[in-house]
């Protein structure tokens, strides 16, 4: 069964979409879903003093059948995704030897931009007020 949100529905867990993935256009939704799991456990990383390297950079470890699973994605679309991230260095990945799992840095550009060219605050703000009606 769904409901309608209401302000005082409690909201499900979810992922934060970091808006300047929407400016990278060769960038494919299954590595930018990708790297939203990866910011989402980095975060988790980041509260936890464990999971800092010697430069205090905060790292995780996420295996690529792990990966596979929790995206329902095959292991060759993960690496292909992630050698992505890579190549657009959204992520540094730092091998630890046979067997074991890669350190996975999540990185952000140097410059984000400052305004959205697709979604700006005057256009998502008129469309509540000139073109949504309340529903009941």
């Amino acid at each position: 069964m769904t409901h309608f949100l209401t302000p005082g529905s409690q909201i499900l867990n979810y992922l934060v979409f970091p808006k300047f993935l929407l400016e990278i256009d060769d960038l494919n939704e299954t590595a930018k879903i990708l790297y939203m799991i990866l910011l989402d456990r980095a975060r988790l990383s980041q509260k936890n003093d464990r999971w800092t390297d010697e430069n205090g950079h905060v790292y995780l470890f996420f295996t690529i059948p792990s990966l596979a699973d929790a995206m329902h994605k095959s292991e060759m679309t993960i690496k292909t995704a992630l050698k992505a991230l890579e190549e657009k260095q959204l992520i540094y990945r730092k091998r630890q030897g046979i067997g074991r799992p890669n350190r996975i840095y999540v990185k952000y550009p140097d410059a984000l931009p400052s305004t959205d060219r697709k979604l700006s605050v005057r256009e998502t703000g008129s469309c509540l007020s000139e073109r949504q009606e309340s529903v009941r």
